[in-house]
């Protein structure tokens, strides 16, 4: 046993130098200093100082653009298409001519009733001397007054035919006047339903449309209990209110319109199946930017108003638990702050709680950080309408 033990040993080596050289190794790896890990620089976030600013009191509709006069434009008479005057989209004056049908029938029957009006005046001459020449000789014996009254009676169907056929002629010449279709105002028209050679009358439908979109209609819906109350303040308070009243539009783009508006009208009675009442406002459209049948966003605001706390709402994001913001405080470390919103302006939402004018939140690299780490944060200046961001420095500049 003590042999095959022994043999296992290294030659010429005692078991306790073998010992003290593995201690000696751990001593000098302990001995030496550790290396550290190299610490990664601050993630870089763009931040935004919240200030206050006067805030009125508004709503927001969703609304839809309708033209403030429209017209279909169709034949009075039958014809066939002769000319056609216009450029689809374009727009015409007050009586321009925008189609001439075919006249050749409606000249004929003028003609034909003008020569009936020729003779019916001849015939009414005629019938007119007969009855004085009767009267004369009535009054001396000489006509009984039997034939006396045939003579009344042949002036008064004379009489009554030359008035016929002066309606006759006034028709005609009506209708001739009808081969020429010529705008009833001023506007735009529409897309064309017929081309020349096609035969169209008064049951073949409109050949186009017309449309005044300066100014424009901006229509929407408000809630039946909101427009009680706003009855209820009586008709003075109500125009007064109304006259107070600023409105804008933003336009499917995103972009604000340049002009502004003016309630022009509310419906007399309620929708029932919606329980909303249907409004109407009225706005400038020279340079024919809005064309009916879009969809916008109206704004009205009121004139007076009172200082709040606007923040982007590129920085709000939402959980279960509420709306909140990242905050960087004065130690740079980010803070999570839940916060109550209010009213939209712009590409800015009012924090009705939650933030102070002077706080910075960041609007750029949110998905980067989270709450207690440390950052570089960049200083931004934001477009209140917009939201586009731009750099400090660059906005001072």
């Amino acid at each position: 046993m003590l042999k095959h033990r022994y043999a296992c040993q290294l030659p010429g080596k005692q078991p306790g130098i073998l010992l003290a050289l593995i201690v000696s190794l751990s001593f000098i790896a302990g001995c030496s200093e550790p290396v550290d890990a190299p610490q990664s620089p601050p993630v870089a976030v763009s931040v935004m100082t919240v200030e206050s600013a006067e805030v009125r009191p508004s709503r927001e509709f969703v609304a839809r653009t309708a033209p403030s006069a429209r017209a279909d434009i169709s034949a009075r008479i039958e014809g066939e298409i002769r000319e056609i005057s216009f450029r689809e989209g374009s727009r015409v004056e007050q009586g321009q001519l925008l189609v001439r049908l075919e006249d050749t029938s409606a000249s004929a029957d003028l003609r034909q009733a003008e020569a009936e009006l020729a003779a019916s005046r001849a015939e009414l001459q005629s019938a007119t001397r007969n009855l004085q020449r009767g009267e004369e000789v009535a009054g001396k014996g000489f006509l009984s007054a039997a034939d006396l009254d045939k003579l009344k009676d042949r002036f008064s169907a004379a009489e009554g035919r030359l008035q016929a056929a002066e309606a006759a002629v006034q028709k005609a010449s009506n209708n001739l006047a009808y081969t020429e279709i010529r705008a009833p105002f001023g506007g735009w028209v529409g897309k064309l339903n017929f081309d020349v050679g096609a035969v169209v009358g008064p049951a073949s439908g409109a050949i186009t449309e017309m449309l005044v979109t300066d100014p424009i209609y901006v229509e929407f819906q408000l809630n039946e209990a909101e427009y009680v109350a706003f009855r209820r303040a009586g008709r003075e308070a109500a125009e007064g209110l109304v006259s107070n009243l600023s409105l804008y539009l933003t336009l499917p783009d995103g972009e604000r319109y340049s002009q502004g508006g003016v309630m022009d009208f509310a419906n007399v009675s309620t929708d029932a199946t919606t329980g909303t009442v249907a409004m109407r406002a009225v706005f400038p459209n020279s340079a024919a930017v809005l064309v009916p049948g879009l969809y916008v966003n109206l704004y009205v605001e009121g004139q007076a108003g009172e200082a709040r706390i606007l923040v982007p709402q590129v920085a709000v994001q939402e959980t279960i638990e509420g709306k909140f913001v990242l905050v960087v405080d004065d130690q740079q470390q980010v803070a999570q702050r839940f916060i109550r919103t209010g009213s939209r302006q712009g590409a800015m939402v009012v924090a009705e709680a939650g933030l102070e004018a002077g706080e910075r939140v960041i609007v750029e690299g949110m998905q980067k950080v989270r709450t207690g780490v440390t950052v570089d944060p960049l200083q931004k200046r934001i477009d209140p309408d917009t939201g586009v961001l731009a750099d400090a420095e660059e906005v001072s500049q």
